[in-house]
């Protein structure tokens, strides 16, 4: 079991020794400028930090929970996706203590790069192991002023499938139904869409007697035959 200080300092020379400049300037360029890159693109990326969990052996998950703060704290953007890189495979088996430390990922510095793949892919996999926790989760979320725990609420369940609790993706979508933030409302369409895979008629009777913004429905209907 690796030392997680080993493992921050594994990753970053790995990191700094392959910064590409340009890669850089058009991945910050892409992200509006908000956030900084070394400019390792993903499948290299995902490539070195397979590496390095093979050489050094992943730190346990009470101390993975200080190595993810860690990633949140640094500059570069590829910290951030570091922590969906290897917690991923991981969130089945994470424990409810970890939610707190997941919430607070998502309002850190935010974007939908990160709270697409914390929502979704880890919250959403944590939860499907503790469903008597998904409810609670998701409706607090729900009315949180800060729109990315809304996005988060609505995403939570995205791979869920036959496992989707419908009456509460509805209700989380319906609550926030007359939202003018883009991202939330690109995130209920997102979501409907998906579920519409598995569900489509509840998905077109659901659209059919709720009133949405333009740009939900016409994400959620996207690939639905309309009558």
């Amino acid at each position: 079991m690796a030392n997680v200080l080993d493992f921050e300092t594994a990753l970053r020379q790995v990191f700094e020794a392959r910064a590409d400049p340009e890669n850089a300037f058009f991945m910050k360029r892409y992200m509006r400028e908000k956030f900084n890159f070394y400019g390792i693109k993903s499948p290299d990326r995902k490539n070195l930090i397979k590496e390095i969990k093979k050489e050094k052996g992943l730190p346990g998950l009470p101390a993975l929970q200080e190595f993810c703060r860690f990633c949140f704290q640094q500059d570069e953007r590829e910290w951030q996706y570091a922590v969906g890189d290897l917690m991923e495979p991981l969130a089945r088996k994470l424990d409810p203590s970890w939610l707190p430390l997941l919430e607070e990922l998502i309002v850190t510095k935010s974007w939908w790069d990160t709270v697409d793949f914390l929502s979704p892919k880890l919250c959403g996999g944590l939860l499907l192991a503790h469903p008597h926790l998904l409810a609670p989760t998701a409706l607090r979320w729900i009315e949180s002023d800060n729109f990315w725990l809304q996005r988060a609420a609505i995403l939570v369940q995205l791979t869920y499938k036959h496992k989707t609790n419908e009456e509460l993706l509805f209700a989380c979508i319906t609550r926030r139904s007359d939202s003018r933030e883009f991202f939330v409302n690109k995130a209920a369409g997102w979501a409907l869409r998906q579920y519409a895979r598995v569900a489509p008629e509840q998905v077109r009777a659901f659209t059919a007697k709720t009133k949405l913004a333009p740009l939900t429905y016409k994400e959620a209907l996207k690939h639905l035959d309309l009558p």
